[in-house]
């Protein structure tokens, strides 16, 4: 298994295009009501839309979607779920594949 680490700015929103492995990704994280979410497309196919972000929980998290690998947040410092204010040194975002 391989696992990166995807650049995240702090903000409370941010749009980011990354290339993991073959696909193009676009992912878009926006703070609401105290929550992290998840807009994920992938070569411009949606794949997740307001999803929350959680401490080591799979985003994608459904076999069936066309998505390869799989994005988690990990918190560095414990295990609280990920927020504004520690995105990209608290909080970080991988991407893992098994290919």
């Amino acid at each position: 298994m391989k696992i990166y680490t995807i650049p995240l700015q702090d903000t409370p929103s941010q749009k980011l295009a990354v290339t993991l492995g073959d696909q193009n990704v676009d992912l878009v994280l926006t703070m609401r009501l105290g929550r992290l979410f998840a807009d994920v497309k992938a070569d411009g196919v949606p794949v997740v839309a307001g999803r929350v972000c959680l401490n080591l929980e799979p985003i994608i998290n459904e076999k069936f979607r066309p998505f390869v690998g799989e994005l988690f947040f990990v918190d560095l410092q414990g295990s609280d779920n990920p927020i504004y204010g520690g995105l990209g040194r608290r909080f970080v975002l991988r991407w893992a594949t098994n290919e």
